[in-house]
Order: C-alpha cells, then sequence, then structure tokens
C-alpha cells in the first residue's frame, strides 16, 4: 500500500493546488480560450468546495496509476463529461464517499453523492462493465491500518444521469478488469486468499440485468499473499492467436522472500491452471512477472544461478541471472530473456544477448558489491565485468570504464566485449548524468 505524507495547508490553497494538478482529458474545457477555462475551473472548484463536507478531505485512490483528484467520465452516456471526485471523512464510519458533478448551462451542479466502504479508497477505475456502452465506476475500498483483518470489498456503480446504484458488491484480495472468455466483453475476475485456509478465483460477466459467475476455481491456499497480479495475454502462437489470462505472483509465508507464480485461464468456459508443477517457478526472492520485451504477453520470471555457484549458501553472495519465461500454450514454460540482477543495489545489467543463454556464467572469484566478471562457460573468456568505486576511484581510475549505476556510497561502472544493449536498465532515471560528468556539466 502506498503511503500518504499530509502537510497542513489552508483548505482553500490546497483545493487550488489539487485542481490545477488535475488532467481535463477528453473534457470540453479543454476547447475554450484561456478566460474561459479559468471560470469553468472556478465554477467547478466552487461547486465542489461548497458540497465537500466540514473536515473532509478530497482523496485519490492508492493505485499509482491513479493521479488525478477529479475525473471526468461520461457516466450516463449523454457525450458529456461528468465530474467525479472522492472524499474522506474519518470521524464517520462510512469514511468514504463520492460525489458526481454535471455540466448546466454555464454551471456545474451537483447530481449525487453516494457512499463507498471502510476507510481507505484502494483502487478506482472507469470501465463499462454491463456492455450498454456506459461506463461504470468501480471502485475497491479496505478497512485500512485500522482495521487490517476486515476484508476489502469491492463495489460497482452505474449512474442513470440522476441517481448512483451499486449494481454488485463482493469481497476480494485481488481483483481485475480483462477479457477471460474472449467475448470481447469485460468480464471481473475476483481473488478471494484467506491464507492457510481457502484460495478461490471467481470470474463474474454482466448478463441480462445482473451479474453472474462464469467459473469459480480452487487453488492450494498454502501461500502468504498475492503481491503482484497481472492480466492480459499469456500466450501467442506464430499465427498471432491469442489466450487472455492472469498472472499471479505470490509469496509463501510472512517471513522470507519465497515465492511462486501461477498462471489461470478460461478454457471453453472453465477456469484452470495452466502450470501443474508449483517448482517450475519457485525462487527465493520475490520477482514480478511483466511484458519485459513489449510483445504483448506477460513473461514470468525465475531465478538461475550461475554455473559453478551451485554450492555457495548464503544468497546475497549469489549473483544470480534473472531468466524471463513465456507460457508455451501447454504445461511448460519458453526461454525469452536474461540478464544480472543486483538485489541489493537495485540495478539490472543486460539482457544478454539470446544466443548466450546457458553459455555464460560469472567468475566464482568475483565478489558481490565489488567486482564481477561475466565469461564464456567453455573458453573462460571475459565478456563483460562490474566493478564498484568509490567517488574519488571514480574521478582518478574510470577512464577505461563505462557508467552503469550510482547508490548512495558507490559508482558503478562496466566493460563489455560484446554488442549488446544496456540501455534497459529500468531502475536508471532518463536523464541521470554520470558523477563526474555531471560534475563538469555544471561547472561550465
Amino acid at each position: 500500500m502506498n503511503k500518504r505524507y499530509w502537510f497542513f495547508v489552508p483548505a482553500s490553497m490546497l483545493f487550488m493546488l489539487l485542481l490545477s494538478g488535475c488532467s481535463f482529458i477528453q473534457d470540453p474545457v479543454l476547447l475554450m480560450d484561456t478566460p474561459e477555462l479559468s471560470a469553468e475551473k472556478e465554477s467547478l472548484r466552487a461547486i465542489i468546495e461548497a458540497n465537500r463536507p466540514e473536515n473532509a478531505s478530497l482523496i485519490r485512490s492508492n493505485r499509482e496509476e491513479d493521479t488525478n483528484i477529479i475525473h471526468f467520465v461520461d457516466l450516463d452516456g449523454d457525450g458529456v463529461n461528468e465530474a467525479v471526485v472522492f472524499y474522506e471523512t474519518p470521524d464517520q464510519n462510512i469514511g468514504i464517499h463520492g460525489m458526481i458533478f454535471k455540466k448546466n448551462h454555464d454551471s456545474w451542479v451537483k447530481q449525487t453523492t453516494f457512499d463507498g466502504e471502510g476507510k481507505v479508497l484502494e483502487s478506482l477505475y472507469f470501465k463499462d462493465m454491463t456492455n450498454d456502452g456506459r461506463i461504470d465506476i468501480v471502485a475497491g475500498f479496505s478497512g485500512g491500518k485500522e482495521d487490517e483483518n476486515l476484508q476489502n470489498g469491492l463495489i460497482i456503480y452505474t449512474f442513470n444521469g440522476k441517481t448512483v446504484e451499486r449494481i454488485l458488491e463482493v469481497p476480494y484480495t485481488n481483483y481485475v478488469i480483462s477479457d477471460m472468455n474472449q467475448d470481447h466483453i469485460n468480464d471481473l475476475t475476483i481473488v478471494n486468499l484467506k491464507p492457510r485456509e481457502s484460495n478461490f478465483i471467481t470470474t463474474y460477466q454482466y448478463k441480462d440485468g445482473s451479474f453472474v459467475e462464469l467459473d469459480k476455481l480452487e487453488m492450494k491456499p498454502f501461500i502468504y499473499e498475492y503481491y503482484n497480479v497481472a492480466a492480459g495475454t499469456v500466450y501467442q502462437d506464430q499465427a498471432g492467436n491469442k489466450i487472455e489470462g492472469i498472472v499471479l505472483d505470490a509469496s509463501l509465508s510472512e517471513v522470507g522472500e519465497f515465492s511462486k507464480t501461477s498462471i489461470i485461464v478460461m478454457d471453453n468456459g472453465k477456469l484452470k491452471s495452466v502450470q501443474p508443477k508449483d517448482d517450475q517457478t519457485f525462487r527465493p526472492y520475490r520477482m514480478y512477472s511483466e511484458d519485459i520485451n513489449n510483445d504483448g504477453v506477460i513473461e514470468i520470471p525465475l531465478l538461475k544461478k550461475p554455473l559453478g555457484w551451485e554450492n555457495f549458501i548464503n544468497e546475497e553472495d549469489i549473483p544470480y541471472f534473472y531468466e524471463y519465461y513465456q507460457w508455451d500454450g501447454k504445461s511448460g514454460l519458453k526461454f525469452v530473456a536474461e540478464k544480472f540482477h543486483d538485489f541489493k543495489n537495485n540495478f539490472d545489467f543486460g539482457f544478454f544477448p539470446p544466443k548466450l543463454h546457458n553459455k555464460i556464467t560469472v567468475d566464482t572469484k568475483s565478489q558481490m558489491n565489488k567486482y564481477l566478471r561475466f565469461v564464456m562457460i567453455d573458453t573462460g573468456k571475459t565478456v563483460a565485468e562490474i566493478k564498484f568505486f568509490t567517488q574519488s576511484e571514480w574521478e582518478k581510475q574510470h577512464d577505461d570504464w563505462n557508467y552503469l549505476y550510482r547508490t548512495s556510497g558507490k559508482t558503478i561502472g562496466f566493460k563489455k566485449n560484446f554488442d549488446y544493449d544496456i540501455s534497459n536498465n529500468k531502475n536508471k532515471s532518463k536523464d541521470e548524468v554520470p558523477p563526474i560528468e555531471r560534475k563538469d556539466k555544471l561547472s561550465e
């Protein structure tokens, strides 16, 4: 859960700051000249402030991608966006509420107020869940830190132009909006986990005026939590035919970092796990499934000890390789890519060329946080090196080294003896400048 940090700011100033950062995507306000735009914002600001209860604070959801306080969405299908805001009232039993405002000629008018659940707005999506061409509100709520034992609740709301109706209320641990049965209609898949007790995955779809259960799958409950849930394409054949699914990365216990991954698909209307062997994806650390090569298919990460490091006991001493695989459409995995990842310093080195898969290792004389030498297994030839420098060492000795990454106390350099791209280091800022070059630039 993302942490929030609150500072005291006068209410009017805070509201102006929040509103100025809102995105007016696909709203008619964007088409106005500057004076009209300013008047429009002033009108909306005033009406929201007038309807905000005393001691209530406007909020956004905890979902990282949700950066807006005010959401402009056409909820009733009339071609004009409504304005949707949520606010919290910590002193009330129901701590989360929403308001919908509609443009009426030259001013905004509140249409309705509706209640959420719990104390925290965990997630918020705007999707057509009823297949009627109108956007619905999908919101996830929790009890927050005050009541972590209270199960999360998901509510789907629909707006008819005047009032809001709850069309689904269901408890959840995780959920995704996807198209599991590939009928080109949104469905909702709920993960409901009670560690060591029960673990169910259920897919719902709206039909004939209500949500119906398409299928329910019971999973083994011997995990602690699903720390990452990704929905999307999990397989694509050479002809371009795709299978949609859900990828679940799970931690196995409250203590430690051991994890595994499950892939869930729907086949002929039935949910099924397509990996019968749990040990296929067993890992000593948490890793995140994602589309690492931008081909539209979710990859599964695995850890591999480099050849020669099998008998090293201390996990922190082992320079693990990250290997990424895709489901092969049957009951196995196929290799996609490989890189080195430094867990302690959180940087990547790779991806290695596919032709080097299973042909490269790390010299066992290498030492994490100091020096790593990547060599060919058959010849021992050096193919790449990573070295950790202090700031003074880097300024004096870095001429033969390329800049890779910087930690709080070290500058990391590399050499490579073959052609491959290391610019995919996802932890490196695009505008990051090596320390010595930064010093020169600042003195210009």
